[in-house]
């Protein structure tokens, strides 16, 4: 199995869950790639068997950088590969996530962006298996948010966060090997 963990991090906390999803992918046996988006990057998300695709929520979006790499192969793959009824692909999987702070209206601020990208994986043809929504410290304010719906979430993702993220990913593994035998 080839895994690609296809990230946006501004502020350092997709990063972290990006990177805990990566270790826990290599120990458990799996090819994988960890590639954070950048304007000029090319790659063909279906020579991956699981896509990873995560970005911090930005008004309820992924990140412009994330927004226009998805537009883009969206447009592209239009032209070529997306059929109609967009079926399903055997042997490819999908997982969205992204992290948040929900200061105004809690995790309900990050399930637009992941059913964005899980909206854009199922046109690619991949089986979604999961929707992860990971709190991360609200950055770039000068004095920390500890009276949101979440409370005080500085240093999130913190080691527990991120253990959690760790153990779905062994979890989504040892499924996919029940499926896949």
């Amino acid at each position: 199995m080839k895994a690609l963990i296809l990230y946006d991090s501004l502020g350092g906390n997709t990063e972290k869950v990006a990177k805990r999803i990566h270790s826990a992918l290599v120990e458990g046996g799996v090819q994988a790639e960890l590639i954070k988006v950048a304007e000029d990057t090319e790659l063909d998300l279906y020579d991956y068997d699981l896509l990873f695709l995560g970005s911090p929520v930005i008004a309820w979006g992924p990140t412009n950088t994330m927004r226009d790499f998805v537009m883009k192969k969206l447009r592209a793959y239009h032209k070529e590969k997306i059929q109609p009824s967009a079926p399903l692909r055997p042997g490819k999987f999908a997982v969205s996530f992204c992290t948040y702070s929900g200061t105004h209206i809690g995790e309900d601020e990050a399930i637009p962006l992941t059913k964005w990208f899980s909206s854009f994986l199922g046109h690619l043809g991949c089986q979604v298996m999961c929707e992860w929504n990971i709190v991360g410290e609200f950055h770039n304010i000068e004095e920390p948010n500890i009276n949101g719906r979440l409370g005080d979430i500085r240093g999130r993702p913190n080691e527990h966060d991120l253990l959690d993220v760790e153990n779905r990913v062994k979890g989504l593994l040892a499924g996919l090997a029940a499926w896949m035998a």
